[in-house]
């Protein structure tokens, strides 16, 4: 009579062969029960079965693949024509490439150290502006000034809500104000070879030649003319003397930087105003000049201040 196993050497038996590699619906490979385990080779699995390899477990790379096939997961681009033309700049710079604001760049703009040092715009553009070897501080004003409104326009729209004075009362009135509007003003005539415009001075009778400022210029003529005021303990800051000083390039062919700023500082009224409207006249960028309508329908025309809140509209 054959024995009967019992429950117990039934399932040390099953749980032999399920651990050597059997069982199952799939025909088990002989040469795995012969092979000890510590000698056992991972099977390779086939082209078919084979998966991507990524780096650092794939999130990196899954996260790009997934921001290039979903459109919401894309910021959008856009071309900003600057208003010098590229006339100004020997790489011939007409045009820049921007990516629109997100809430990442607010995080930025609501920073109050970057907003204290004055440097939070600045921050911004460079994050902002994707065109390559493109340096801020290289660009002339106005076409700063009107990459700025396309970053503002583009994120908020072209409504900014202001504060003027009404001219028969001297009372602010809340205007509304169409961003959209606003003009790009061009230069009036082309510079020469070096970048240079000449003016006639009426009262002196010399001819200046002068070249337009960048923005890095810019910032440097005012740091240099508040340090000035500190260290002689003025009441005043000579922003406009120094913005001469810096501008001019030669009086009458002399080039001399000592004999241009002495000059610069006994230069009759007459004509120190007649060089800074030809620089206006010459200087590409944005007009700010805008016509208000008060609640009556009286119309005046005044000059539009960019406040702090322009990169934050009322909500």
């Amino acid at each position: 009579m054959e024995k009967k196993q019992s429950v117990k050497e039934i399932m040390n038996e099953y749980n032999k062969i399920k651990q050597s590699g059997g069982g199952g619906s799939e025909k088990p490979n002989p040469s795995t029960y012969k092979t000890p385990p510590s000698e056992r080779k991972p099977q390779t699995p086939t082209d078919k079965t084979q998966t991507p390899k990524f780096k650092d477990g794939g999130q990196e790379e899954i996260e790009k693949m997934q921001k290039e096939t979903d459109p919401d997961l894309l910021i959008t681009h856009e071309i900003v024509k600057l208003p010098s033309k590229g006339m100004f700049y020997q790489t011939g710079l007409s045009e820049v490439e921007i990516e629109y604001m997100t809430s990442k760049d607010e995080d930025l703009l609501t920073t109050p150290s970057l907003i204290e040092s004055g440097k939070v715009i600045d921050l911004l553009l460079k994050r902002k502006i994707k065109t390559p070897n493109v340096n801020i501080d290289d660009l002339l004003p106005g076409d700063k000034s009107a990459v700025i409104l396309n970053l503002r326009t583009s994120s908020y729209g072209p409504e900014y809500h202001v504060e003027v004075p009404d001219p028969r009362t001297g009372k602010y009135i809340k205007q509304k104000v169409d961003l959209f509007k606003l003009n790009v003003n061009e230069p009036s005539e082309s510079p020469d070879e070096n970048g240079h415009f000449s003016v006639e001075l009426p009262k002196r009778q010399k001819t200046v030649k002068f070249k337009l400022l960048t923005s890095g210029e810019e910032k440097k003529t005012k740091e240099t003319a508040d340090a000035m005021k500190e260290q002689y303990n003025q009441e005043y800051s000579e922003i406009n003397t120094t913005k001469l000083k810096t501008a001019i390039v030669s009086i009458d062919g002399k080039t001399d930087r000592g004999y241009i700023n002495r000059f610069v500082d006994a230069m009759p009224a007459w004509d120190s105003t007649t060089i800074k409207r030809k620089m206006l006249e010459v200087s590409p960028g944005i007009d700010l000049k805008y016509t208000f309508k008060a609640s009556d329908g009286f119309e005046f025309e005044g000059y539009l201040v960019i406040g702090p809140d322009f990169f934050f509209p009322s909500v």
